[in-house]
């Protein structure tokens, strides 16, 4: 009978010991975890009128941390006012911002958990109600009856866009937060700029070329790490599956890493609707894909709401981070549930 080859028995072993870390700590780029399951965020809608965190949010994401999750993810923060997609979103665009997010961080981190925020900008995904003026984006849009026709953006609105997600950064660091995610997925400004079928431009943020769809992007993230003030590591959220109709290709994914790792990123979280779901002519999961580009540590998620899932998205041996479905949380001793299905 031959023997199996020794690159799959590697790969292998590397599979399996994905599986047997999910539950113990471990130290990378920096932030000290004491698992591998991550909570995504799972509230909305719920900081007041001004942005500002409320007892709600600190009491839940406490919970959480309590239960067993160790890392969380703090819902998107909008980091200008004119990117705020809707009213009760948290903010992290002032300082009246900083004592409730502090007060988060804290309270997170005594429950034993690592937390990281997310920092966005609505675009055209907004209306002025909610973002106090036209809402702007890469191209004239409007994304439905609740929202507004945006203005297309100019280089001063550029500048201004950059140095909003900088100074966001900055207070992210101030009040204890442990790394940064940049939302460049869910139809927000990134995202519109990267999609094709929202962005119409044929200036330099808006041609066929992947490299100019990621303008923005990239301009955000270099402008972040290059602020020395800012020592935390930098995340970045994305998703291709709904680009791939419209002619996004491997090359394309390739460029898109190697572009936003070379201007700071440090760790990549790619979105799929479910985790174990194929792309690209079916060959290989979208974690996979993103593992085959970049060496960076990465988040999966798309749907882990089991032990099967879990440990099937573990198996794939490339992810360092584990994003369970909300559902998973609402179980009763859950964590225990989940250790005992998979770390008997």
């Amino acid at each position: 009978m031959p023997s199996q080859p020794k690159s799959s028995l590697n790969s292998a072993k590397t599979a399996q010991s994905k599986v047997d870390t999910i539950f113990k700590p471990f130290k990378i780029q920096g932030i000290q975890c004491k698992n591998r399951i991550l909570a995504p965020p799972t509230v909305d809608d719920h900081a007041d009128v001004n942005g500002r965190v409320t007892p709600a949010i600190i009491k839940h994401y406490r919970s959480l941390a309590r239960q067993g999750v160790g890392t969380i993810i703090v819902e998107s923060a909008y980091v200008i006012k004119q990117g705020r997609s809707h009213v009760n979103q948290l903010g992290i665009s002032e300082e009246e911002h900083l004592e409730g997010l502090e007060k988060l961080a804290l309270g997170v981190k005594k429950e034993g958990a690592t937390i990281g925020i997310r920092l966005n900008h609505a675009g055209g995904q907004t209306s002025e109600a909610a973002c106090g003026e036209q809402p702007v984006g890469p191209s004239v849009m409007n994304f439905g009856r609740d929202y507004d026709i945006s203005r297309e953006f100019d280089s001063g609105d550029v500048e201004e866009i950059v140095l909003s997600f900088v100074h966001a950064a900055e207070r992210a660091e101030e009040v204890g937060m442990d790394f940064i995610e940049i939302n460049g997925t869910e139809q927000q400004l990134l995202d519109q700029c990267c999609c094709v079928k929202l962005n119409s431009r044929d200036d330099e943020y808006g041609v066929v070329k992947i490299e100019n769809r990621l303008q923005l992007a990239l301009e955000v993230v270099s402008a972040i790490n290059k602020r020395e003030s800012i020592k935390i590591p930098l995340s970045y959220y994305f998703s291709i599956f709904d680009k791939i109709e419209d002619g996004f290709k491997p090359k394309d994914l390739k460029a898109m890493l190697n572009l936003l790792e070379k201007a700071g990123v440090k760790i990549f979280h790619p979105l799929a609707v479910h985790a174990m779901n194929k792309c690209f002519e079916n060959k290989k999961p979208l974690c996979h894909w993103t593992a085959k580009y970049t060496d960076i540590p990465l988040i999966v998620n798309g749907n882990i709401k089991s032990p099967q899932l879990l440990e099937e998205a573990a198996t794939l041996g490339c992810a360092d981070w584990f994003a369970m479905d909300q559902s998973i949380f609402e179980r009763l001793q859950w964590y225990q549930f989940l250790k005992r299905k998979i770390d008997p």
